[in-house]
């Protein structure tokens, strides 16, 4: 809009030098284009841009400040100050954290911005030419330019190669055999996708879950599986390979077995221990399977309240295909056990409803009697160990592989118990169970021993718990209690002397606490030498052994250790298994390393499967067209996004614990306790 002749409006001013409030009112300049224009001296209803000089009108009463904002969003000497001087904005000037907050504005940084918050909260691209996204940006920040929707599609796909630039950066650091999840999708499209999670515990002893794969497959054959996982080992560059977590599926262990040989084809260290224990069976299908076993021969009392007639209300619905949803319905419905029996009196539809006939033509269960509600609290005593038991598995953020086999004992001792009930089908269905467990369980032979060493990792626990659940599932005095204690040492006592040697041929430098009575003397001409500099293979040898020799008393040191007892850390947060193995990796350095890759173990494959639910949002009915690439890119992107945030918050946590601990030790210091309180 050109500036307008309004000589008649122009205001004289008065002779005399002094103004009394009433003969000139202030014009308000209260928003944020006038930290751009200014008005004119002689037109107070016309206003000038500081930057290239162009009039508009400003009358508070028939133009009011648009036009000025929408000047500033195209000016282009503006915009060039902008970017070349970072013009301070106010981000916030009301309540808050961010109150009187004062950050430079820049245009590339909004965008980048712009878009994060379309893949964190997948929205569709087409989002930032919204009506109501525009008038947002217009009030908040008028002086960002919308990028258009192919703009964010290529920044997305930008953002995309960045962060995963820096992921490879991070996983050639640590150069460490790390553990993995697999599974499959199926999308609204019938395309299958294949998710691979990398799980790893990374210097800083902070755990990692990263996806590292989003891709399509053609079928879900186990030498598909397997090439597919190989092609994604080799865009990230990863050679080692510590466990992989995966469902029931036979294609699963058809796939493992051919991961086993060519991963051992193509270095000797691929592997560990020749990935006898690679193979890690999802703890929570397990359960799941278990569970579902005992559930079919469920009597008919417990059924009629599973199927026929919770339908409404506060009582939580089953699901046939979930077992958990029937102890959360039996567990709700408990609660409500009053009103029911109230009905059975008072409501004659109620009543009626149970003498009429189902689609079968067979009389209907119930209503349900005093025996019926105390088999649902039996079940529901029962379940709850399954349900606990889930949830541990299940949980991704935190390590899980510690407590595998306390869970896992907990669920054979209530199975056993149950058998011995006088119930008929409760005794019916602990048999079922007990199949189903020792099928995939069992102690000598079926059950992972490396999920049993993992818990003795866990300085609460040591051997001390581990013998204590054998003799717990087998009885006292039992033969099968010593085979299991000799089974776990020597799986234990093997990784030991792995990670001996590779703490020998590392650039870590031995630091062992050790007493030295069960310290070896080696020969004196192998003290100095550096095993990296060594092309003798028996010197070497010889070099590595007098590391081993000298710390072979780390495991039994360890072992021999008292048990950490303490529950909460200086936060007064539960304890920190992550951060109990930083504080003691300098008294046990070879322990320390098996731990950072034995406890990243998952014994789950939640974490996979968590992403078919961002990929059943990203590629649903409305947008069912994106490229498989861009899918990947989208999910993967997100994932990585949301990690950081995590890694940073818990890096804030990990400061102030710091803290807190150098403020204690202040306190000792300056101000010792007295000989009585010693």
């Amino acid at each position: 809009m050109s500036k307008r002749n309004t000589t008649s409006n122009k205001r004289k001013e008065p002779e005399s030098p002094t103004v009394s409030p009433k003969a000139k009112r202030k014009l308000p300049t209260r928003s944020t284009a006038w930290k751009v224009f200014t008005r004119l001296k002689d037109d107070d209803n016309s206003c000038s841009c500081n930057y290239c000089g162009k009039i508009y009108s400003c009358n508070p009463v028939t133009c009011r400040t648009s036009n000025m904002n929408t000047h500033m969003r195209k000016c282009k000497a503006y915009l060039d100050h902008l970017e070349s001087n970072s013009q301070n904005v106010i981000v916030s000037s009301g309540g808050g954290n961010g109150a009187g907050m004062i950050k430079p504005f820049d245009q590339n940084v909004c965008r980048q911005a712009t878009v994060k918050m379309i893949i964190m909260d997948e929205l569709p691209f087409s989002f930032v030419e919204n009506d109501g996204f525009k008038h947002f940006c217009e009030m908040a920040v008028p002086w960002f330019t919308i990028p258009s929707r192919r703009t964010i599609t290529r920044d997305v796909v930008g953002l995309y190669r960045a962060e995963k630039t820096a992921l490879k950066t991070i996983l050639s650091r640590n150069r460490q055999a790390m553990s993995f999840t697999t599974d499959i999708w199926t999308s609204i499209t019938t395309l299958s996708y294949m998710v691979v999670t990398a799980h790893f515990i990374d210097m800083d002893w902070q755990l990692h879950r990263r996806i590292i794969s989003f891709s399509p497959i053609p079928d879900h054959k186990g030498k598909t599986i397997a090439n597919q996982f190989l092609r994604s080992l080799d865009d990230w560059g990863i050679e080692k390979v510590f466990s992989i977590t995966v469902d029931n599926a036979s294609a699963n262990d058809k796939a493992i077995t051919v991961l086993k040989e060519r991963l051992s084809n193509r270095n000797s260290d691929a592997l560990m221990m020749n990935g006898d224990f690679m193979h890690i069976r999802c703890g929570a299908h397990i359960l799941n399977l278990i569970a579902n076993e005992g559930l079919e021969d469920i009597s008919n009392s417990i059924r009629w309240v599973e199927v026929e007639k919770i339908t409404r209300g506060s009582v939580v619905l089953d699901c046939v295909t979930r077992w958990n949803s029937t102890y959360l319905m039996l567990k709700s419905a408990l609660k409500y056990k009053v009103a029911f029996d109230r009905m059975a009196d008072m409501d004659k539809p109620y009543d009626a409803w149970f003498k009429e006939v189902d689609s079968n033509k067979k009389k209907r269960d119930g209503p349900p009697m005093a025996i019926d509600w105390d088999n649902a609290r039996h079940m529901v005593r029962f379940l709850k160990a399954f349900y606990d038991s889930t949830l541990a598995f299940s949980s991704s953020i935190k390590v899980t592989s510690n407590g595998c086999y306390n869970e896992i004992c907990k669920i054979q001792s209530s199975v056993q118990k149950m058998a011995f009930s006088q119930d008929s089908d409760l005794t019916e269905m602990a048999s079922a169970m007990t199949a189903k467990f020792d099928k995939y369980w069992e102690g000598t032979e079926k059950i992972n021993k490396i999920l049993i060493v993992a818990g003795v990792l866990d300085p609460r626990r040591k051997m001390v718990f581990t013998m204590f659940s054998f003799e717990l599932i087998y009885g006292k005095g039992n033969p099968k209690c010593v085979e299991m204690k000799e089974l776990v040492m020597d799986v234990l006592e093997k990784l030991f002397d792995i990670y001996s040697v590779r703490y020998a041929t590392s650039n870590l430098q031995p630091s062992v606490s050790c007493d030295a009575e069960n310290v070896t003397q080696v020969h004196q001409d192998f003290e100095n030498m550096e095993v990296d500099n060594i092309d003798d293979p028996f010197l070497k040898f010889m070099v590595a052994k007098k590391t081993s020799v000298a710390v072979v008393n780390e495991l039994v040191k360890y072992l021999k250790d008292e048990l950490h007892v303490t529950t909460e850390n200086s936060l007064g947060l539960p304890f920190d298994l992550l951060d109990w193995w930083k504080t003691n990796s300098s008294k046990y350095p070879i322990m320390s390393l098996m731990a950072r890759e034995v406890l990243a173990i998952p014994v789950s494959s939640v974490a996979s499967e968590s992403a078919f639910s961002t990929g059943d949002r990203i590629l649903d009915q409305y947008r069912s067209c994106l490229t498989p690439d861009m899918v990947e890119a989208l999910v993967l992107t997100q994932d990585w996004l949301r990690a950081s945030l995590r890694s940073e918050a818990m890096k804030s946590l990990d400061k102030l614990e710091e803290e807190n601990k150098f403020m204690d030790s202040l306190e000792e210091e300056f101000n010792p306790p007295s000989q009585n309180e010693k």
